[in-house]
């Protein structure tokens, strides 16, 4: 794949929701859950405050375009060391149809990296949306090889790039737009 590198660049990947593939197995010693937000449910246990109960109130409030949020967590004992989040669209992510979700702000402790933690975490993520008729996006700097790597892997395809844009100075109230041109057909 040959990309080519300028200043501010994501590059925007997708996958049609699959339906009856299986997904990989944890490590020994690992347990994963998938987390949904509820009226007392603000955050999982072991993650910061800042920035899940952010997007829980987002999800109360209804501002997300479905009702997908949640977190996919993998933990060694009690310590959390991976978690990605799944957003639906909503005014950072104008590309996405109603019905799309998004796999974000995924992270996995350094230590536990190489080890297949972010695959697995995709492809359960995956499965557990087989019931809906959407696309799942993943948005990443043309840079991160790794989380590149793990998305192709687990079969979404390139659709396009873009940029991120900034509000009032601040990237939070910015939003992620695909460039003209690139692959739109998912929208209804």
């Amino acid at each position: 794949m040959k990309t080519e590198m300028i200043e501010n660049s994501w590059l925007f990947y997708k996958i049609a929701i699959p339906a009856g593939r299986p997904s990989r197995v944890l490590p020994e010693g690992y347990t994963c859950e998938m987390w949904w937000p509820g009226i007392f449910r603000l955050n999982a246990k072991g993650l910061p405050a800042f920035p899940f109960v952010v997007w829980w109130v987002l999800h109360m409030l209804r501002v997300f375009a479905n009702r997908g949020y949640g977190l996919f967590i993998i933990r060694r004992g009690e310590e959390v060391v991976h978690r990605s989040v799944i957003t639906p669209g909503y005014f950072r992510f104008p590309f996405m149809s109603p019905e799309d979700i998004q796999i974000g702000d995924t992270w996995t402790d350094p230590q536990e990296r190489g080890k297949g933690l972010a695959t697995v975490a995709i492809e359960k993520i995956l499965a557990a949306q087989r019931d809906r008729e959407c696309n799942c996006w993943y948005i990443v700097e043309p840079g991160n090889l790794a989380s590149i790597r793990v998305v192709e892997r687990t079969r979404f395809t390139l659709a396009g790039y873009g940029t991120r844009t900034r509000r009032l100075g601040l990237g939070i109230l910015g939003c992620f737009i695909l460039a003209e041109g690139a692959d739109l057909e998912h929208r209804h």
